[in-house]
């Protein structure tokens, strides 16, 4: 969709009139309006130099129609077999500008709908561990309750009761976000063909992603310490007949 809203975008820029970009790129020509406005390709236009209209053409007066179609206008129902402008003209009616931009810019795909909706979760998730985070125990909240604006007293919430609501809500996000990277990964398999290599990609990395926030992202690569015995096979060293410096005797005595 990027690829088509920057060839409509310098087309606007040449000059081509939004309703001829809607019919040649079938896209809703509100959408389009919505696009000028938004990213201020009118400002754009006007700061290049675009002509506004083909040099030379005689000047036309307007002619006063009322709203809506027009008798006998075929344009606004798209070639035959096309149902893009029948479905967006439906939209137009009765969603705003943006929402239906919005639309018109969203995956058609089911496995790319479902994985934006992953991504949203867990980024959900990773947003949480921030704003949701308990220092130690003695990290507790105190806020005062009004009525209007007399004080009434004071809510507290206990390290331990926000450790709690933290872990209870994050329990039920992880399983909402297991729940639909299966329901991605059945559909994957059942489209296995006709799948990308990116959208084959996606499940394990995601699933990588969710296994280190289970285990709290300790990835740092500390394993401890490691205590070696290099003492030479066999020998008690409990009968060890090793001679101590004289110093250290001197020291002893």
């Amino acid at each position: 969709m990027s690829d088509v809203k920057e060839q409509i975008k310098n087309d606007y820029l040449s000059g081509v009139s939004p309703k001829k970009l809607s019919e040649k790129y079938d896209t809703s020509l509100n959408t389009i309006k919505s696009w000028i406005k938004r990213y201020g390709w009118s400002k754009l236009k006007k700061e290049r130099g675009a002509p506004s209209k083909v040099e030379g053409a005689p000047s036309v007066v307007p002619v006063k129609r009322k709203r809506g179609g027009q008798p006998g206008n075929k344009n606004a129902t798209g070639p035959p077999g096309n149902k893009h402008a029948e479905k967006f003209g439906f939209f137009s009616k009765h969603l705003p500008e943006e929402t239906l931009s919005i639309i018109q810019e969203m995956p058609k795909n089911p496995l790319d709908v479902l994985w934006d909706q992953i991504q949203i979760a867990y980024a959900a998730i990773i947003r949480a561990q921030k704003i949701m985070y308990v220092r130690d125990q003695n990290d507790k909240t105190k806020e005062m309750t009004l009525d209007g604006s007399e004080a009434t007293g004071y809510d507290v919430q206990q390290a331990w009761d926000k450790q709690a609501n933290f872990l209870a809500a994050q329990a039920r996000a992880q399983k909402t976000l297991e729940g639909m990277i299966n329901r991605y990964e059945d559909l994957l398999h059942k489209n296995w063909d006709l799948a990308t290599e990116e959208q084959r990609a996606r499940i394990e990395q995601i699933k990588a992603n969710t296994d280190r926030l289970k285990s709290g992202g300790n990835d740092d690569g500390e394993d401890g310490v490691v205590i070696v015995n290099d003492a030479p096979t066999g020998e008690d060293i409990r009968h060890s007949d090793t001679e101590v410096p004289a110093d250290i005797q001197q020291q002893g005595s």
